[in-house]
């Protein structure tokens, strides 16, 4: 069954609910004390205190360790790429990115079509099925192929990213629209594409991608070349070799 939620291009369906259910049972299970938050869900309460609330309410038990630890929070999309989900079109994904103290630091994405399971630890590099990945050394932008995607309310909004679609268009070599943010980061970490950009995406996105495309030797900022991705809600991931000039063609320049 698929529903929507902004706009007819915003669908979910059972699939994104059951897996996330999954995915936060075993994260809860494993990691009791770290914050969870999901694309479907939103925040969830800690079993420790759940659990304590409980006994506390029952004879005074409540312990000073039932509360989440604000340093550790995973970020959690149970199915990236549901458009293309909801289409039988086989490019999708579950992503796991875990932040401490706001950074990424830990990323997992899997494909289960491809049965592909990108993963980094920060310091530690990439892999794709166990195996070292690095970014490319495509350039220069003329020569890259890159990848995007759209916001959910590109029907009423003009902050579209069509301009910047068509500026990439006429500076890059190609550039594709696959649906699915994590494989998109994914694809750049592993030398498959060069470089990729979005704007008004979201920290559950992103969070695993980056860490990925960080230990494969590549690059990712906001627009501005900074690191605010998740406050300012943009992403722009590259080989490090064509960083600058994708910069320069999403100010214009």
């Amino acid at each position: 069954m698929v529903r929507y939620k902004s706009s007819d291009a915003d669908p979910v369906t059972e699939f994104d609910h059951l897996s996330e259910a999954f995915i936060v049972e075993a994260l809860q299970r494993t990691f009791p004390g770290h914050r969870i938050v999901g694309e479907e869900g939103g925040r969830y309460e800690s079993k420790l205190k759940v659990a304590a609330s409980s006994q506390g309410a029952a004879g005074g038990l409540a312990s000073a360790h039932s509360t989440l630890d604000p340093q550790f929070e995973w970020q959690v999309d149970p199915l990236d790429g549901t458009v293309n989900f909801a289409h039988g079109f086989p490019v999708f994904a579950v992503s796991l990115g875990l932040l401490i103290g706001g950074t990424p630091v830990i990323g997992v994405v899997y494909n289960p079509i491809s049965d592909e399971l990108f993963s980094a630890v920060r310091e530690q590099g990439a892999t794709l099925n166990d195996k070292p990945i690095r970014v490319s050394r495509t350039h220069p932008l003329s020569r890259a192929l890159l990848n995007t995607g759209f916001p959910y309310d590109r029907y009423t909004s003009d902050d579209n990213n069509f301009a910047h679609f068509l500026a990439f268009q006429r500076r890059a070599q190609g550039v594709r629209r696959v649906g699915s943010a994590a494989l998109d980061l994914c694809t750049v970490a592993c030398g498959r594409m060069d470089g990729y950009w979005e704007l008004k995406i979201q920290p559950h996105d992103i969070a695993a991608g980056i860490v990925i495309v960080r230990e494969a030797g590549g690059v990712v900022t906001d627009f501005d070349g900074g690191h605010e991705m998740f406050a300012r809600g943009q992403a722009v991931a590259s080989n490090g070799l064509i960083h600058q000039e994708m910069l320069d063609v999403l100010h214009g320049r």
